[in-house]
């Protein structure tokens, strides 16, 4: 996974990327050495350091090229810096987009103007600071209504502070819904897992409940797709109460000998009912039309499973076909639904 974090000056882009890459052990880069190696090192075409714009066209590029390489290496990383433009995604297909996570710090103006001196104070926390640069509060108001604009409907995680100071991210969490968060699964889950996938009417298409050494393989399945493709089920949390909904996906699916991608769910048995596939499967489809690019998303549903095969319909999906899948010695008919990206151009056949 590689984490980028932006945002104006004297936000708290540094120490917050020192904190996470001691958490979660994670590598980290600043955008601003870059760029006093760059300028140091004598080929910086005459810049200074205040000439955002154009060290933003050299130094993007370059972290575009180590985005990509940590990327293609499974390598963490962290990057900060303020020289991230905010059509960022056009830089990256899907294959890399699953693994990058864009966050945008903003203050208020009604944050700058109330805790203009705390903010003065700490400038200093991560790295030393010229005071003679020191910003004043209506620059600090401008250019935090400028990257708010920058990074708004970019992709990006606006993190938004208003009140007191409170920016954090976790890389576990992928993407959230109107009531749901989906996050990474991990090995910690065991318990909850056996509890969804252990029940016979849970479990009802695959015919079978699991045992815990098939929950174990289950866990370690997910956690390779992540790596492989930047995403597989993910656990779904109810943003309210903090109940695991379920698991909630997409995966890479093999059907009739081509590679697709589609999307499924496993809801707990007591959040069955309430809306919840629909609204997950929805967001998933939107994430991987928005984040990842994909032309399409399919849906292979058991051919008697008549709630979910409603589901796909309220999600505007079509009936292609049908597949038949086995399953422990089973053989299990699928009818395979499809949605396709409604941004992604068709060719125009022309004829003569």
């Amino acid at each position: 996974m590689v984490i980028v974090i932006t945002g104006a000056t004297h936000t708290g882009k540094t120490p917050l990327a020192q904190k996470l890459a001691r958490h979660f052990k994670y590598c980290w880069l600043s955008q601003d050495l870059l760029k006093m190696g760059l300028i140091r090192s004598g080929n910086a075409k005459g810049l200074t350091p205040q000439d955002d714009n154009e060290i933003e066209k050299i130094l993007w590029p370059i972290t575009v090229g180590i985005i990509k390489t940590a990327i293609e290496n499974r390598q963490d990383l962290i990057v900060e810096g303020c020289y991230v433009p905010g059509d960022f995604r056009k830089y990256f297909d899907g294959s890399y987009l699953a693994h990058l996570k864009v966050y945008c710090i903003v203050m208020t103006e009604n944050y700058i103007k109330n805790n203009y001196r705390q903010i003065i104070r700490h400038e200093n926390v991560a790295e030393k600071r010229d005071p003679s640069d020191r910003p004043q509060i209506s620059h600090l108001i401008s250019e935090n209504i400028m990257y708010g604009e920058k990074f708004c409907g970019s992709g990006a995680e606006i993190i938004n502070i208003d009140i007191k100071y409170s920016a954090d991210i976790r890389p576990d969490v992928v993407t959230e819904s109107e009531r749901l968060i989906f996050r990474k699964i991990s090995g910690k889950d065991f318990a909850e897992l056996c509890r969804m996938l252990k029940d016979p009417e849970v479990m009802y298409a695959w015919e079978s409940a699991f045992s815990d050494s098939q929950v174990r393989q289950w866990i370690k399945k997910r956690r390779s797709g992540y790596t492989e493709n930047g995403f597989d089920y993910f656990l779904v949390t109810d943003k309210a109460s903090g109940d695991v909904v379920g698991q909630i996906g997409m995966l890479n699916e093999c059907v009739e000998g081509v590679q697709r991608t589609g999307i499924g769910y496993i809801l707990n048995r007591k959040h069955r009912h309430n809306g919840y596939a629909t609204e997950g499967a929805r967001e998933m489809i939107r994430y991987a039309f928005d984040y990842l690019g994909k032309k399409e998303v399919i849906a292979t549903i058991r051919t008697e499973n008549l709630s979910s095969l409603k589901v796909a319909e309220r999600l505007g999906m079509k009936r292609e076909g049908i597949t038949v899948k086995v399953w422990d010695g089973k053989t299990m008919p699928h009818y395979i639904y499809t949605v396709k990206n409604p941004k992604t151009k068709t060719k125009t056949k022309i004829s003569d």
